[in-house]
């Protein structure tokens, strides 16, 4: 048994809701739907970890005041801690968060405020998980508000662009309004409607939210973070990535000079796992500007997926001392050294990622595997178990949850584990080999043997990393 799981794990390292509220009661079938749908449930907890990177970045260049309250539910009282978070220097309420009790560091529920140059409302997100469920947050809206000296207005959205609802208050020459507008009687087109009071209420808002379904681009400090996450998230096809090639080849043609252009063509290689031309490429920008923290970043990502270890370590060490809150590079430098076997500064490293960041399912993960390396194996199943829960598409948390759960002889528990992971990606040779060898252990010879043979021609995936890019 040991010497099958330390074989595997030498693989993976290089390669019921009664008495909440009426709306998460309404929203049960919706869940199970999004929970069949990877690509919606990475999108809405995207948009909930976006909230909360705004709520921590003006922790951090803010002075707060804070006040709180214990709450809960029917079945679950003091469930959790609501805490309002308001600007000392305005009073301006900048966020509201339910903190689970039991799990302090866990948010539940988050609302985020925004406003104008002149302090007034622009708009207003909140985001919504289940108690006691983390696939997806169940609700999620957007309100955008207007107002002027006689009116006060807002419109509702989800995240995927549906207007929920209008509202409208205030005084209309002599008419005083009270105006409230529900997915049934919000009109198809609000642009089409030429009532006098409906054009004074809503006609200067938008009528999709698109420009505002980004958070962290609303808050001038975040918005580089934010393009930089949607560049390293952008998966291309083959024709996109190619016209976009030719197009920064020539303009690195017309402008051998400009740095930042090497930095876009070396992630493109990065992203084509050509290592050689990335680092040629994140070299050339450093050479002509020391200060892009990002090329080195992208350096150290190639130079560690070319097995250069110690020059990515290296190279990932010069962007953490330029950015010590950065728990992506920690992660990223923690996985190199645990390719080079040095478990004690590979731990060092993933726990001050999670540290900085409680959300960061890849360094729980890889924390979990650097657990298990050192022989702590029931500690391990407790990060894989919390990865896969910020991430329920995470499907590497799985994977090695069920290596460990197997390697303890529980093969009971090792079962779903490794189907969560196959259910993510059922052509994936490793997990397909380690539940041949669960099935094998709980005596299911034949079908074993049968998913051996459908995985033995299978190429075997990437463990090293969650991509090649971030």
């Amino acid at each position: 048994m040991t010497t099958i799981f330390y074989s595997i794990i030498a693989a993976l390292l290089f390669a019921g809701l009664g008495g909440l509220p009426a709306a998460a009661q309404e929203t049960k079938q919706r869940i199970k739907s999004v929970k069949e749908n990877t690509q919606k449930v990475q999108a809405l907890n995207a948009f909930f970890d976006d909230l909360m990177r705004v709520h921590r970045y003006r922790l951090e260049t803010r002075k707060i005041n804070k006040s709180e309250r214990i709450g809960g539910y029917k079945d679950m009282p003091e469930h959790y801690r609501e805490v309002e978070y308001r600007d000392a220097k305005n009073d301006h309420l900048l966020s509201r968060i339910r903190w689970e009790n039991k799990k302090p560091g866990l948010a539940e529920m988050v609302e985020i405020y925004i406003y104008d140059k002149q302090g007034r409302l622009n708009v207003d997100y909140l985001a919504n998980y289940v108690p006691g469920y983390r696939n997806a947050p169940y609700q999620v809206l957007v309100n955008i508000h207007n107002s002027d000296d006689s009116l006060t207005a807002f419109r509702q959205f989800d995240t995927f662009g549906d207007r929920l609802f209008e509202r409208c208050k205030g005084d209309f020459f002599d008419q005083t309004v009270d105006l409230s507008l529900d997915e049934i009687d919000i009109p198809p087109d609000p642009s089409e409607v030429s009532g006098e009071l409906y054009t004074a209420c809503f006609g200067l808002l938008p009528i999709t939210p698109d420009r505002y379904l980004k958070p962290m681009t609303l808050i001038p400090g975040l918005k580089q973070e934010s393009r930089q996450k949607d560049e390293a998230a952008s998966e291309l096809s083959a024709e996109a990535l190619e016209q976009r090639m030719t197009d920064l080849d020539r303009r690195i043609k017309a402008s051998p000079d400009q740095s930042d252009l090497y930095v876009k063509r070396g992630r493109n290689y990065l992203w084509m796992q050509q290592f050689d031309n990335a680092i040629s490429d994140f070299t050339k920008a450093i050479n002509l500007n020391d200060n892009l923290d990002a090329a080195y970043f992208g350096r150290g990502m190639a130079y560690g997926r070319n097995r250069q270890l110690d020059r990515g370590i290296e190279d990932l060490s010069v962007f953490i001392r330029r950015n010590p809150e950065s728990s992506l590079a920690y992660t990223k430098r923690g996985v190199r050294y645990i390719w080079k076997k040095d478990f004690k500064r590979a731990r060092q490293d993933l726990e001050m990622a999670v540290s900085l960041d409680d959300t960061n399912a890849e360094a729980y993960d890889d924390l979990g595997v650097v657990l298990a390396q050192q022989g702590n194996p029931e500690e391990a199943i407790g990060h894989f178990l919390r990865s896969k829960t910020l991430d329920p598409s995470y499907q590497k948390a799985y994977h090695n949850l069920a290596i460990v759960l197997y390697m303890l002889g529980d093969l009971e528990r090792a079962l779903p584990a490794v189907n969560g992971a196959l259910r993510l990606q059922p052509k994936n040779r490793g997990s397909l080999l380690v539940k041949s060898n669960i099935l094998e252990g709980l005596g299911q010879k034949r079908e074993a043997a049968a998913i051996r043979e459908s995985a033995e021609f299978l190429t075997e995936g990437n463990w090293s990393e969650r991509s090649a890019i971030r």
